[in-house]
């Protein structure tokens, strides 16, 4: 019940989309020499990604559609992760995951009605929302690793899926070099602990550490799938459309 954004996400790549909302030109570089030219320039790539939704709903903000994108401060991490923390699109999403449990009586000691819900609410939001904060603000920043996706975009479909699933444990650091993805997993981990403190008592314990952190894991699987093939989609879709209105209006 708690896959709901994931499902989202597996739609997109079939779905009949128009593109991508932040299909612009990449922002001009600004010379590199100087510290301050590349904070600002990091600031203009991360302004962009800020940007960035699938299908207009979906955000994409730790994707980096081009492949190539500065690194980001420790206050740019932070909110780059509270950004996709308070979407609209998260609270939605954990909204719907509460609606299914609900439906279902989980967690029963929730209760039902209105209470039920909330609370159903409450914690399915704070799950997404404490993954992202630990894996995309405060072990990125401590372990100096980058939080986004550097988008492949090129090359045969078997060596593209695998090099978005390995995302999952490889990253690249701050240093441009890659590295073990310690702060996607260590913060789907510490995400998964965190529930216990707000889940009924009779689910709590390490099996439900580890079942929360694998649907983060599960979430952030079909996350990097769609930030590397959407855009083919999309784009191959948008022109199919616009190549049949041209046809049509040919005639």
């Amino acid at each position: 019940m708690i896959l709901t954004r994931s499902f989202i996400l597996l739609a997109l790549l079939t779905a009949t989309a128009s593109g991508l909302s932040s299909q612009t030109p990449p922002p001009a570089p600004l010379p590199a020499s100087f510290p301050e030219n590349r904070h600002a320039q990091a600031e203009r790539e991360l302004k962009q990604e800020e940007q960035q939704r699938m299908l207009g709903i979906v955000p994409a903000f730790t994707a980096v559609f081009n492949g190539h994108a500065l690194p980001l401060s420790a206050s740019q991490k932070f909110r780059l992760a509270l950004a996709d923390g308070v979407d609209p699109f998260d609270v939605a999403t954990s909204a719907l995951d509460a609606a299914l449990e609900q439906r279902s009586n989980e967690f029963p000691e929730y209760g039902s009605g209105f209470t039920g819900y909330a609370k159903r609410f409450g914690a399915s939001y704070a799950d997404d929302f404490d993954g992202e904060i630990w894996s995309e603000g405060i072990l990125p920043s401590l372990l100096h690793q980058d939080p986004r996706y550097f988008r492949l975009g090129h090359g045969g479909f078997s060596h593209r899926l695998g090099y978005s699933l390995l995302a999952a444990v490889r990253c690249r650091g701050d240093n441009g070099s890659w590295q073990f993805n310690a702060s996607n997993l260590g913060g789907n981990l510490i995400a998964g602990a965190i529930s216990n403190t707000y889940y009924p008592s009779s689910s709590r314990g390490l099996g439900l550490t580890f079942q929360r952190a694998s649907i983060d894991s599960a979430e952030g699987l079909f996350q990097l799938l769609a930030n590397e093939f959407y855009p083919d989609i999309s784009k191959a879709l948008f022109h199919r459309k616009a190549k049949s209105s041209t046809t049509t209006a040919a005639r």
